[in-house]
C-alpha cells in the first residue's frame, strides 16, 4: 500500500495590500504570501468584501498560476456608494485549503459637490467686504465642504484662499473699485461649479455723466425710444442706475 500525507493549506497570509479609491469604485492590490509559506501552488484567492455587516464571498483566480508566481495582483470592486468604507479580507488558496486572512479597509471618494448657493455681498467698508454663501445641496455623498475663494479687481488674476466656514472678510481693497469674487465647493471627488459675484466695498459718484452724443431719440406714434452709451462699472463706480427726465407743459417728469 502505498500512501501520501496531506499537504497543508497556505500559512501565510497575502502581502502588501493597497487600493486607490474613487467615487464609486475602488480597484485593490495585493500580492502572493512569501514563497515558504503557499506550501503549493496558489490556485486563486477567496475574498471577502463589502460594507460593514453586508460582506459576499467570490474566488478571485491566478492567471497560469505556478509554485514562483509572485505577480501583484489587481481588481477593481465597482457599483460602490460614494463616501463609505468597505471592508476586504483576502486569503490565499491551494488544492489543500485558505490559508490565513490579510485585513485591509478602502473608503471611496466622496462625491463633487454641486455650486455653492446665494452668493452675496452682505457688508462692507471702504476697504474690506464680507461674503457669504449657503453649503451646496447636502448629500450622504459627502461628509465635508471646504471653499476655494478667489477674489481680484474685475479683469486681472486674482488671489486665492480656502475655508471651511461659509462666510469670509476680504481686506485690502478701495472704493469704487470693481471687484470679483468666485466661491467653489471642493470634496475629496473634486471641486465643484464656480460660483462668482462682482462687487464694490463703497458705491462712489460716477467719474463722468452719460455723454450727450451717444443719446438716440427715436419717436414711434405716441412713444418715445431713448437710448445711450452706459458708462462702464470703472466709470460709474458702483451698479449704476439711469434716471430720465422729460419735459412736458408741467415741468420736468422723471422716469
Amino acid at each position: 500500500i502505498t500512501a501520501r500525507t496531506l499537504g497543508k493549506p497556505p500559512t501565510g497570509q497575502p502581502n502588501n495590500f493597497s487600493s486607490i479609491p474613487n467615487i464609486t469604485f475602488i480597484t485593490v492590490e495585493w500580492s502572493a504570501p512569501d514563497l515558504w509559506k503557499r506550501n503549493g501552488i496558489i490556485t486563486h484567492y477567496s475574498i471577502e468584501w463589502g460594507e460593514n455587516g453586508n460582506l459576499t464571498t467570490f474566488n478571485y483566480p491566478v492567471t497560469n498560476p505556478t509554485f514562483n508566481t509572485t505577480d501583484d495582483q489587481r481588481y477593481t470592486f465597482r457599483g460602490l456608494k460614494p463616501n463609505t468604507e468597505h471592508i476586504f479580507n483576502i486569503a490565499a488558496v491551494n488544492i489543500n485549503g485558505t490559508g490565513p486572512v490579510l485585513n485591509g479597509t478602502s473608503t471611496t471618494l466622496e462625491e463633487v459637490p454641486g455650486p455653492v448657493k446665494n452668493l452675496m455681498k452682505t457688508a462692507s467698508t471702504d476697504n474690506s467686504v464680507t461674503i457669504s454663501w449657503d453649503s451646496p445641496e447636502s448629500s450622504d455623498g459627502y461628509n465635508s465642504v471646504t471653499y476655494t475663494i478667489n477674489h481680484g479687481v474685475l479683469n486681472t488674476t486674482g488671489q486665492a484662499v480656502t475655508t471651511e466656514y461659509t462666510e469670509t472678510e476680504i481686506n485690502g481693497l478701495g472704493p469704487g473699485i470693481t471687484y470679483y469674487v468666485t466661491v467653489t465647493a471642493v470634496t475629496t471627488g473634486g471641486n465643484g461649479k464656480e460660483e462668482d459675484l462682482i462687487f464694490f466695498t463703497n458705491e462712489q459718484a460716477p467719474i463722468r455723466s452719460v455723454d450727450a452724443s451717444t443719446i438716440k431719440t427715436i419717436w414711434n406714434g405716441n412713444s418715445l425710444n431713448i437710448s445711450w452709451e452706459p458708462l462702464t462699472l470703472h466709470e460709474a463706480r458702483g451698479f449704476p442706475v439711469y434716471y430720465i427726465y422729460l419735459n412736458d407743459s408741467s415741468g420736468p417728469v422723471k422716469r
